[in-house]
Protein backbone atom coordinates (compact mmCIF):
# COMPACT_ATOMS: atom_id res chain seq x y z
CA UNK A 1 0.00 0.00 0.00
CA UNK A 2 1.21 3.26 -0.51
CA UNK A 3 2.36 5.48 1.71
CA UNK A 4 0.61 9.34 2.07
CA UNK A 5 2.46 12.10 1.13
CA UNK A 6 3.26 14.28 4.30
CA UNK A 7 0.90 17.30 5.33
CA UNK A 8 2.85 20.35 5.59
CA UNK A 9 2.29 23.50 5.89
CA UNK A 10 3.75 26.71 6.92
CA UNK A 11 2.20 27.46 10.47
CA UNK A 12 1.45 23.62 11.23
CA UNK A 13 1.46 22.02 14.68
CA UNK A 14 3.21 18.15 14.79
CA UNK A 15 3.14 15.67 17.24
CA UNK A 16 6.29 13.49 16.07
CA UNK A 17 7.02 10.29 17.71
CA UNK A 18 10.67 9.01 15.97
CA UNK A 19 11.24 4.82 17.24
CA UNK A 20 14.58 3.03 17.01
CA UNK A 21 14.50 0.57 14.11
CA UNK A 22 12.95 -2.78 15.09
CA UNK A 23 12.49 -1.51 18.23
CA UNK A 24 16.43 -0.67 19.18
CA UNK A 25 17.71 1.58 21.72
CA UNK A 26 18.49 4.91 20.19
CA UNK A 27 20.06 6.04 23.50
CA UNK A 28 22.51 4.10 25.24
CA UNK A 29 24.46 6.76 27.80
CA UNK A 30 24.00 9.96 28.95
CA UNK A 31 25.94 11.55 26.01
CA UNK A 32 23.55 10.24 23.58
CA UNK A 33 20.64 12.14 25.02
CA UNK A 34 22.58 15.49 25.16
CA UNK A 35 23.68 15.06 22.08
CA UNK A 36 20.53 14.62 20.30
CA UNK A 37 19.05 17.42 22.35
CA UNK A 38 21.99 19.38 20.56
CA UNK A 39 20.66 18.75 17.68
CA UNK A 40 17.32 20.00 18.53
CA UNK A 41 18.99 23.69 19.54
CA UNK A 42 21.38 23.56 15.95
CA UNK A 43 18.52 22.81 13.82
CA UNK A 44 15.88 24.62 15.94
CA UNK A 45 18.15 27.82 15.18
CA UNK A 46 18.77 27.02 11.44
CA UNK A 47 15.01 25.85 11.19
CA UNK A 48 12.77 28.21 12.68
CA UNK A 49 10.81 25.91 14.15
CA UNK A 50 8.78 25.93 17.21
CA UNK A 51 9.79 23.14 19.86
CA UNK A 52 7.06 23.14 22.87
CA UNK A 53 7.92 20.17 24.32
CA UNK A 54 9.84 16.85 24.42
CA UNK A 55 10.46 13.84 25.85
CA UNK A 56 13.27 11.41 25.22
CA UNK A 57 12.84 7.83 26.15
CA UNK A 58 15.22 4.89 25.37
CA UNK A 59 14.14 3.48 22.36
CA UNK A 60 11.61 6.67 21.05
CA UNK A 61 11.23 10.16 21.14
CA UNK A 62 8.14 12.31 21.44
CA UNK A 63 8.54 16.38 19.94
CA UNK A 64 5.86 18.37 19.94
CA UNK A 65 6.69 21.12 17.48
CA UNK A 66 5.37 24.26 15.28
CA UNK A 67 6.46 24.65 11.89
CA UNK A 68 6.36 28.63 10.73
CA UNK A 69 9.39 28.58 8.20
CA UNK A 70 10.72 25.05 7.02
CA UNK A 71 8.74 21.65 6.20
CA UNK A 72 8.61 19.24 9.00
CA UNK A 73 10.20 16.66 6.64
CA UNK A 74 12.90 18.97 6.17
CA UNK A 75 13.72 19.27 9.78
CA UNK A 76 13.68 15.89 11.06
CA UNK A 77 15.43 14.98 8.19
CA UNK A 78 18.47 16.70 9.05
CA UNK A 79 17.95 15.67 13.07
CA UNK A 80 17.21 12.23 12.42
CA UNK A 81 20.42 11.96 9.81
CA UNK A 82 23.04 13.93 12.19
CA UNK A 83 21.74 12.02 14.78
CA UNK A 84 22.35 8.70 13.16
CA UNK A 85 26.00 9.55 11.49
CA UNK A 86 26.84 10.52 15.16
CA UNK A 87 25.29 6.81 16.57
CA UNK A 88 26.51 4.87 14.41
CA UNK A 89 30.02 6.25 14.06
CA UNK A 90 30.49 6.05 18.11
CA UNK A 91 29.47 2.37 18.33
CA UNK A 92 31.29 1.76 15.57
CA UNK A 93 27.46 0.69 13.38
CA UNK A 94 25.95 1.05 9.75
CA UNK A 95 22.22 1.13 8.66
CA UNK A 96 19.61 2.52 9.91
CA UNK A 97 19.14 3.79 13.81
CA UNK A 98 15.60 4.98 12.97
CA UNK A 99 12.71 3.47 11.27
CA UNK A 100 12.15 5.07 7.96
CA UNK A 101 8.85 6.59 8.36
CA UNK A 102 8.36 8.40 11.64
CA UNK A 103 4.55 9.32 12.49
CA UNK A 104 3.81 13.31 12.01
CA UNK A 105 0.54 13.60 13.52
CA UNK A 106 -0.97 17.25 12.50
CA UNK A 107 -2.87 18.56 15.18
CA UNK A 108 -5.14 20.86 16.35
CA UNK A 109 -2.96 22.80 18.38
CA UNK A 110 -6.14 24.81 20.19
CA UNK A 111 -7.45 21.33 20.90
CA UNK A 112 -4.65 19.47 21.95
CA UNK A 113 -1.46 21.77 23.15
CA UNK A 114 -2.22 21.01 26.88
CA UNK A 115 -3.29 17.80 26.90
CA UNK A 116 -0.49 16.45 24.95
CA UNK A 117 2.22 18.42 26.93
CA UNK A 118 1.03 16.45 29.56
CA UNK A 119 0.93 13.20 27.94
CA UNK A 120 4.12 13.44 26.64
CA UNK A 121 5.92 14.56 30.03
CA UNK A 122 4.14 11.71 31.77
CA UNK A 123 5.46 9.04 29.21
CA UNK A 124 8.32 8.50 31.54
CA UNK A 125 6.02 7.92 34.45
CA UNK A 126 3.75 5.61 32.87
CA UNK A 127 6.50 3.14 31.41
CA UNK A 128 7.44 3.04 35.38
CA UNK A 129 10.59 4.66 35.04
CA UNK A 130 10.00 7.27 37.72
CA UNK A 131 7.14 8.43 39.88
CA UNK A 132 7.23 12.36 38.72
CA UNK A 133 8.00 13.84 35.87
CA UNK A 134 10.20 15.96 37.38
CA UNK A 135 12.38 13.11 38.11
CA UNK A 136 13.11 12.31 34.77
CA UNK A 137 15.47 13.87 33.37
CA UNK A 138 15.25 13.94 29.50
CA UNK A 139 12.52 15.94 29.21
CA UNK A 140 11.36 19.14 29.09
CA UNK A 141 9.15 18.95 32.11
CA UNK A 142 11.62 21.16 33.99
CA UNK A 143 11.87 23.99 31.69
CA UNK A 144 8.19 24.20 32.40
CA UNK A 145 8.65 24.65 36.38
CA UNK A 146 12.07 26.70 36.02
CA UNK A 147 14.20 28.86 33.82
CA UNK A 148 14.07 27.34 30.13
CA UNK A 149 17.30 27.00 29.18
CA UNK A 150 16.37 27.99 25.63
CA UNK A 151 15.30 25.20 24.29
CA UNK A 152 11.95 25.02 24.66
CA UNK A 153 9.39 27.84 24.11
CA UNK A 154 7.30 27.93 27.22
CA UNK A 155 6.07 31.35 27.27
CA UNK A 156 2.55 30.90 24.96
CA UNK A 157 2.22 27.62 26.99
CA UNK A 158 2.15 28.93 30.70
CA UNK A 159 0.13 32.31 29.60
CA UNK A 160 -2.58 29.52 28.99
CA UNK A 161 -2.09 29.27 32.66
CA UNK A 162 -1.46 33.42 33.87
CA UNK A 163 0.45 36.16 33.23
CA UNK A 164 2.64 36.34 35.90
CA UNK A 165 5.31 33.60 35.72
CA UNK A 166 5.39 31.92 39.30
CA UNK A 167 1.30 31.58 39.02
CA UNK A 168 1.41 29.85 35.69
CA UNK A 169 4.59 27.49 36.82
CA UNK A 170 2.17 26.68 40.07
CA UNK A 171 -1.06 25.87 37.88
CA UNK A 172 0.91 24.02 34.86
CA UNK A 173 2.00 21.61 37.90
CA UNK A 174 -1.90 21.69 39.45
CA UNK A 175 -2.49 20.50 35.42
CA UNK A 176 0.00 18.10 35.79
CA UNK A 177 -1.24 16.38 38.52
CA UNK A 178 -4.95 16.42 38.27
CA UNK A 179 -7.70 13.67 36.54
CA UNK A 180 -4.66 10.83 38.02
CA UNK A 181 -2.23 12.54 36.30
CA UNK A 182 -3.85 12.62 32.88
CA UNK A 183 -3.94 9.25 32.93
CA UNK A 184 -7.08 9.81 31.62
CA UNK A 185 -6.48 11.06 28.69
CA UNK A 186 -7.53 9.00 25.67
CA UNK A 187 -5.09 8.78 22.61
CA UNK A 188 -6.75 10.80 20.01
CA UNK A 189 -7.59 9.44 16.67
CA UNK A 190 -6.29 10.62 13.36
CA UNK A 191 -8.28 11.17 9.99
CA UNK A 192 -6.34 9.35 7.59
CA UNK A 193 -4.12 8.15 9.76
CA UNK A 194 -2.43 11.97 10.09
CA UNK A 195 -4.61 14.59 11.13
CA UNK A 196 -6.14 15.09 14.65
CA UNK A 197 -9.23 17.52 14.94
CA UNK A 198 -12.61 18.01 14.41
CA UNK A 199 -13.72 18.20 10.91
CA UNK A 200 -14.02 21.95 10.83
CA UNK A 201 -10.13 21.38 11.31
CA UNK A 202 -10.24 19.09 8.75
CA UNK A 203 -11.91 21.25 6.47
CA UNK A 204 -9.21 24.35 7.26
CA UNK A 205 -6.10 22.11 6.64
CA UNK A 206 -8.04 21.00 3.26
CA UNK A 207 -7.98 24.96 2.29
CA UNK A 208 -4.08 24.65 3.22
CA UNK A 209 -2.91 21.81 1.49
CA UNK A 210 -3.11 19.67 -1.64
CA UNK A 211 -5.42 17.49 1.23
CA UNK A 212 -8.56 15.62 -0.52
CA UNK A 213 -11.76 17.05 0.08
CA UNK A 214 -13.52 13.97 0.98
CA UNK A 215 -14.97 12.64 4.29
CA UNK A 216 -12.47 10.16 5.76
CA UNK A 217 -12.72 7.36 8.75
CA UNK A 218 -11.34 7.83 12.61
CA UNK A 219 -9.01 4.88 13.32
CA UNK A 220 -7.60 5.24 16.85
CA UNK A 221 -3.98 5.63 17.22
CA UNK A 222 -1.56 4.67 20.29
CA UNK A 223 0.80 7.71 21.33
Amino acid sequence: MARKPRIQFEGAFYHIIVRGNHQQNIFLDDNDYLRYIERLHIYKNKCGFILYTYTLMRNHVHLLVETPKDLISVIMQRINFTYTQYFNKKYRKVGHLFQCRYKSYLCDKDTYLLNLIRYIHLNPVRAGLVNHPAEYQWSSHGDYVNEPKGLVDTDTVLRLFSERKSSARQKYLEFMTESNSGSNFVPYAAYEQQIVGDEGFVEKVGKLTTYPEKRVKKTPIGV
